[in-house]
C-alpha cells in the first residue's frame, strides 16, 4: 500500500506539471518543469508508512520462519527497522521516481520543443532540512508503532498534526500577541520552525513585514536537523527494550 501511495503521489505530480504546460493561461517563457518535488514527496511518505510497519513483526508471536530469522536483540531491531525505513525506501522511490520520470519527459519535450527542467536536486537547494523530514519523520512513526499498536500510522499522523495545530495555531499566536500587542494580524512564511521566518505584522500603524533573526539560529537549527531524530530513535529503542522486559 505505500508502494501505491507513492506512485499515485508521483501520477498526480506528472499530471499537474503536464496540465501547467498545456493550460492557455499558464507562462511558458522561463517555465522550467519541476521534477524533484515530486521525489522529496514521495521519500517523505515512504519512510512513514516504512516506519510505521517494519517494527510490526516483532510485535506479533508470529512463528513464521521469516520471523524467526530477524534480529532478537533491540538494537538490531531498531537497526533492522530504520534500515528498512530509511535507507531502502529511499533507494526504492528514487528507482521508481527515475523510472516514471524517463518515461515522462520525452512526451513533455515532444509537445513543447525546448523545455528545461530542474538540474538542481532538492536536496541540495534546501540543504540538510529535509533530514527533519524523513529522518525525524520515520523516527516518529516508528515511535509509534512500538507504542501505539493498531492502526499506529493513523494514531502518529493525527497526534502530530495536533501537536503541529497546537504549536503554530495557538502557541505561536500567543506568543506573537505577546511580543507585538498593538498586532491584529500575522502572518508567517510557513509552518517549518528550523527555517527562518519572514513575519508580517498588521498593526494599527501599518502592516510591518520582518525577516526574524536571532543569536540562537545555528543552536534551534542544530537541534531540529540533528537532535529530534536522534532523540526520537533513542526513545524507540527505550520503548522496544521496555517492551522485552
Amino acid at each position: 500500500m505505500g508502494l501505491v501511495a507513492v506512485l499515485a503521489v508521483l501520477g498526480y505530480f506528472i499530471y499537474q506539471e503536464w496540465g501547467y504546460l498545456h493550460s492557455p493561461f499558464f507562462d511558458k517563457g522561463d517555465y522550467k518543469v519541476n521534477i524533484f518535488r515530486s521525489l522529496a514527496i514521495m521519500i517523505g511518505l515512504m519512510t512513514w508508512v516504512a516506519g510505521s510497519y517494519t517494527l510490526k513483526a516483532f510485535s506479533e508471536q508470529n512463528r513464521a520462519l521469516a520471523t524467526l530469522t530477524l534480529p532478537v536483540s533491540s538494537f538490531e531491531q531498531l537497526l533492522y527497522a530504520w534500515t528498512m525505513t530509511v535507507p531502502f525506501s529511499i533507494g526504492v522511490c528514487y528507482v521508481l521516481w527515475k523510472i516514471a520520470w524517463s518515461i515522462a519527459l520525452p512526451y513533455f519535450l515532444k509537445d513543447t520543443p525546448g523545455l528545461a527542467f530542474e538540474k538542481d536536486s532538492v536536496f541540495l537547494v534546501t540543504n540538510p532540512y529535509f533530514s527533519v523530514f524523513y529522518l525525524g519523520g520515520s523516527a516518529a512513526f516508528m515511535w509509534g508503532a512500538v507504542s501505539l499498536g493498531r492502526l499506529n500510522f493513523l494514531k502518529t499522523l493525527g497526534m502530530l498534526i495536533g501537536i503541529i495545530l497546537l504549536i503554530f495555531e495557538w502557541g505561536q499566536g500567543m506568543f506573537f500577541k505577546a511580543i507585538f500587542p498593538n498586532a491584529y494580524g500575522f502572518r508567517t512564511s510557513g509552518p517549518v520552525p528550523w527555517v527562518r521566518p519572514i513575519l508580517t505584522i498588521e498593526s494599527t500603524k501599518g502592516i510591518f513585514t520582518n525577516d526574524i533573526h536571532s543569536s540562537f539560529e545555528v543552536i534551534h537549527q542544530f537541534w531540529w536537523i540533528l537532535c529530534v531524530p536522534l532523540l526520537l530513535y533513542v526513545i524507540t529503542f527505550l520503548k522496544i527494550k521496555e517492551k522485552e522486559v
